[in-house]
Formats: structure tokens, C-alpha cells, sequence
């Protein structure tokens, strides 16, 4: 992982630390951050950036997002494109901490 992953990789980490404890669960497709379920994840992660998201039981409206898809019934997965590490803002922190 080059620098400008690390910096993002390590700023959505310090924001799901700011959720309370969690684990992590790296697989060949995903970084995983679990608390009682899997709550939110990296599905790619480069110097060029990142795509992350996160669950909740209803759909959210915004154009941050690149896809929103309803994983199983009542249970909708969030996904972000991140290319600067601004991006994770106080508005990601509110839906991280809603996911957790």
C-alpha cells in the first residue's frame, strides 16, 4: 500500500474507532470492521483511492454515494468513492456512527 492508502486507509479506521470497539477482518475482497455484526467495510483501497461503505436498514439519499443496493430484505448496503481524505467528513462520521 503506497502512502495516500495508508492516509486513507488509517483516517476511516480512526473513524470507526470514534463508533466504540470494534475488530477487524481483512479477506481477499474486503477489509471488514465488525462490532456485533459486520457493520462496515473497504472494498478497494490504492494511492489513487478508496471505495468504502457501510449498512443500515433503510436507504439514504445523497450524491456522495456510487451505489446503494438492498442486500437482503431490509437491509441496505452504502458505497462511497473516496479520493481525498477530506471526504471523510463529519457527514461519513454520522453515518458510520447511525451503522454501528
Amino acid at each position: 500500500m503506497g502512502p495516500r492508502a495508508r492516509e486513507l486507509f488509517d483516517r476511516f479506521e480512526q473513524m470507526i474507532a470514534a463508533c466504540g470497539e470494534y475488530s477487524v477482518a481483512p479477506a481477499k475482497t474486503r477489509i471488514a470492521f465488525l462490532a456485533r455484526v459486520r457493520f462496515a467495510a473497504i472494498t478497494s483501497l490504492s494511492d489513487k483511492g478508496m471505495t468504502c461503505g457501510f449498512a443500515l436498514p433503510r436507504p439514504l439519499r445523497s450524491r456522495r454515494f456510487v451505489r446503494i443496493e438492498e442486500v437482503v430484505a431490509g437491509w441496505w448496503d452504502h458505497q462511497l468513492r473516496i479520493t481525498e481524505v477530506s471526504q471523510l467528513d463529519d457527514q461519513v462520521q454520522g453515518w458510520l456512527r447511525e451503522s454501528y
